[in-house]
């Protein structure tokens, strides 16, 4: 890659940094956060207004209705759970685990909650306490995926495993008899074990965005934002079924909230699955946008500069020296040119290889760098033949330039494969303005000058005229 010395001002088409410190960003942020957190909080509202101005005594109490809803919401469960085990299985990410694991968990401990509906009458408790149980469990098992977000994923033979969800499945199916048996022997208070429960619910939700805030906000992908999101609303939905009694509208508000979240992870769960199938690397539009135009530069970058040396190619030298002559002319400066062809190069390949030539060039190259000031350019014409542009140079400024570059090479062996190279260079100098109005006409005084000096016995650095050649 070419260094800054050739590519580091500004007419290289480099966008202005952003000022350190911008009133317009700093408010746009500002209002990206309130944005964030107000979405967050907008089932708060609705839960408090029913607090307040809600009719507690107002019931909707429709058990096909709750049939309907709860087989909707394990069925839709039971697909985004097969989805998060496809994404796992593909990046092994063991968040994925673990939300998978969660949503399994909500859906084997929440489907006898639709089940016996049609008993809540005779046995109300047996009926609500499936909702706190699979939700508290759900919610769990994502805190324990967030605390496995970015850790290395799992080895292929281990995701391709099955048992693990099977057990999983058993040890949920388990919670439910546990469950039915406890409330069934009326060993329980079951008023409290509720309450419990979706205070668990609360902690495991509000823990995770407290997680999030404090350890991985910086370092995550958009998604887990989606996340986050999802996690506030259940600790919302809990809310509103602890101020809830059965069947009101603030119980009802609560299966919404619920429903949202789940709405908001299963989103994002679909969008990995349609992109890189993983969580942590799952970009938006504006990174992946600053990702194309990166790439993009890059591409430009290999087409302007020449692999080996990191010099500019032709194309990309010639519009620069346009450029540049444009700037002289309106400001009055002078620029110079250096042509620069390296002495007896072919018996370096043809004695020690096309790898030790290569290193010979990039050595060349890499002590110019070192030599030539911020503005100046290197490019690669061909073969061992390079034109140094000077901006704000005159011809016996860029005398002086060219003797530094002479001297680097004939006094300090390059080191290759087969030994160390003692490699000279011969230079031509010539000027805009004094030597030529054009590129051509500078470039054939440039190259005229370099032949006296392969003619007087290579190594020498020739800026004069030569009244045999003009």
């Amino acid at each position: 890659m070419i260094s800054a010395k050739t590519i580091g001002h500004e007419d290289d088409g480099v966008v202005n940094e952003t000022p350190p410190w911008d009133p317009v960003v700093l408010l746009t942020w500002i209002f990206k956060w309130f944005l964030r957190i107000g979405f967050a909080l907008v089932p708060s509202v609705a839960i408090l207004y029913l607090y307040y101005f809600g009719n507690p005594t107002l019931r909707f109490v429709d058990y096909g209705f709750h049939e309907l809803a709860i087989g909707v919401a394990c069925s839709l469960s039971t697909f985004v759970s097969y989805i998060t085990w496809r994404c796992y299985r593909h990046s092994g990410e063991p968040f994925l685990f673990w939300i998978a694991l969660g949503l399994t968990g909500f859906t084997a401990i929440y489907l006898p909650h639709g089940i016996l509906t049609r008993t809540a009458d005779c046995n109300i408790w047996l009926f609500l306490i499936f909702g706190p149980a699979s939700r508290v469990v759900m919610v769990a098992c994502f805190f324990i995926a967030l605390l496995q977000y970015g850790k290395p994923a799992h080895e292929a033979e281990r995701r391709s495993k099955l048992v693990p969800l099977w057990l999983a499945l058993c040890l949920f199916a388990l919670v439910d008899a546990l469950i039915t048996g406890v409330i069934q022997s009326g060993a329980a208070n079951v008023q409290l074990l509720r309450v419990v429960l979706e205070g668990l619910t609360i902690v495991f939700a509000m823990g995770s965005i407290i997680l999030f805030f404090f350890r991985l906000s910086r370092f995550s992908s958009p998604l887990m934002w989606m996340y986050t999101l999802a996690m506030a609303a259940f600790a919302q939905a809990s809310t509103s079924f602890l101020l809830a009694s059965a069947w009101d509208h603030q119980w009802w508000l609560g299966h919404v909230i619920s429903a949202a979240g789940f709405f908001i992870l299963s989103y994002g769960i679909v969008e990995a699955f349609h992109t890189t199938r993983a969580f942590s690397t799952v970009y938006s539009q504006q990174e992946m946008m600053s990702r194309l135009e990166e790439a993009n530069r890059e591409l430009d970058r290999m087409a302007s500069y020449d692999f080996l040396t990191g010099a500019a190619n032709r194309r990309l030298f010639l519009q620069r020296v346009d450029e540049e002559l444009a700037r002289a002319e309106r400001s009055g400066t002078p620029t110079a040119l250096l042509l620069l062809d390296l002495d007896h190069f072919k018996t370096v390949n043809d004695g020690y290889g096309h790898q030790a030539g290569d290193m010979v060039l990039t050595a060349f190259v890499a002590r110019i760098r070192d030599i030539v000031r911020l503005p100046d350019l290197i490019g690669r014409f061909g073969g061992e033949e390079f034109l140094v542009l000077l901006p704000n140079s005159n011809l016996q400024q860029a005398f002086v330039i060219a003797e530094r570059i002479r001297k680097a090479m004939d006094r300090s062996p390059i080191a290759v494969s087969n030994g160390d190279l003692t490699i000279t260079v011969s230079i031509g100098v010539a000027e805009f303005g004094q030597d030529g109005e054009d590129v051509a006409s500078v470039l054939r005084k440039a190259d005229q000058r370099l032949y006296v000096a392969k003619a007087g016995g290579r190594n020498q650095v020739i800026s004069y005229a030569d009244p045999t050649l003009d």
